[in-house]
């Protein structure tokens, strides 16, 4: 791949794009050049050097090569389930970008390799293309003009800096209300769990060739102020439609829905837990040159009838990936 394009206008989310986008490219770039690397010695034009052997063996053994590792995020997936989702985060960048290029809406081309899809298929249960829709992180949210379009709902295992995006939101309150950031902070509300026909539906989306940087849970439009975030999961608990509750035997991670992050100026945490989210299961890394943590994102306030300590004694979290 060239990379990704991120040519367009100056726009409120114009940073976190581009900040994203140089990540991606320079990590495309590394692949590309080592895989070429590879390609000639495999050939004989080129000795191999010791980090083109090291990374030969890391890829016949399944793993990350450590060149690769440099410029990722951190994962303890195989590569094969890293290279697939390196693809799905490309695919989500892509999106997001495309929304404000004129010409290459989003959706309109998702319009066209859906329609390729469904030709492919039995037509006695075909995915109704709206349904698609509000299921795809195409769906378009505008705001205040056409100021700025960005997908239905975000990804955060998609981005390098998630903490970016959710600065630029509580930045662009900011700036629409006149209000101090540094007196914003987020309200957090999970969404109901998705019924069974939601289930049923986003099982025969995936069988027609969705891929979790596309969808995500059928649920009502995106709301007028923040953003919403889906593919993250609780590990040592589960959420039961309005609290966090113990989870089920043999179930240590399960799946939450769509979380609304919402600035606000107050919050009222009695009732609730505040909850560490996490790139990954290891719960653990290290500082980089900004002072963020590369493991650690933020603190999602989840209601519950349990206090906080009961929460900190089950070593309670939410993660951004499972090992799987």
């Amino acid at each position: 791949s060239s990379g990704i394009n991120a040519e367009w206008p100056l726009r409120p989310g114009e940073n976190v794009i581009r900040h994203e986008v140089r990540h991606f490219n320079k990590l495309l770039d590394e692949i590309q050049q080592g895989m070429k690397t590879l390609a000639l010695c495999l050939q004989g034009d080129e000795a191999m050097s010791a980090t083109i052997d090291q990374m030969y063996q890391s890829i016949l053994d399944n793993k990350l090569p450590r060149p690769w590792k440099e410029y990722s995020t951190t994962g303890n997936k195989p590569l094969a389930h890293w290279i697939e989702t390196l693809a799905n985060r490309i695919t989500f960048m892509q999106y997001w970008i495309d929304l404000n290029i004129e010409g290459t809406v989003s959706h309109q081309l998702f319009s066209l390799q859906y329609s390729e899809l469904v030709q492919e298929r039995d037509e006695k249960e075909p995915v109704p293309f709206t349904d698609v829709l509000k299921m795809s992180s195409a769906y378009q949210k505008t705001i205040k003009g056409q100021v700025e379009r960005i997908p239905r709902s975000f990804w955060l295992t998609g981005l390098f800096f998630p903490q970016g995006l959710l600065t630029a939101v509580l930045q662009t309150h900011s700036r629409i209300h006149g209000t101090p950031i540094d007196s914003l902070t987020f309200k957090h509300s999970v969404y109901s769990l998705p019924k069974q026909k939601e289930e049923e539906d986003k099982t025969r989306a995936q069988n027609a060739g969705l891929t979790p940087a596309m969808w995500t849970y059928p649920g009502p439009d995106v709301p007028e102020s923040g953003i919403l975030i889906h593919g993250l999961y609780l590990d040592g608990g589960r959420w039961d439609g309005a609290n966090v509750v113990e989870a089920l035997p043999g179930k240590q991670i399960t799946a939450l829905p769509e979380i609304h992050f919402q600035p606000t100026q107050v919050v009222d945490e009695r009732g609730e837990y505040e909850c560490p989210m996490y790139r990954t299961s290891d719960r653990c890394g290290s500082l980089d040159q900004t002072g963020h943590s590369d493991n650690f994102i933020t603190s999602i306030h989840l209601a519950t009838e349990h206090t906080a300590e009961h929460w900190v004694t089950r070593g309670l979290a939410i993660i951004c990936q499972t090992d799987d």
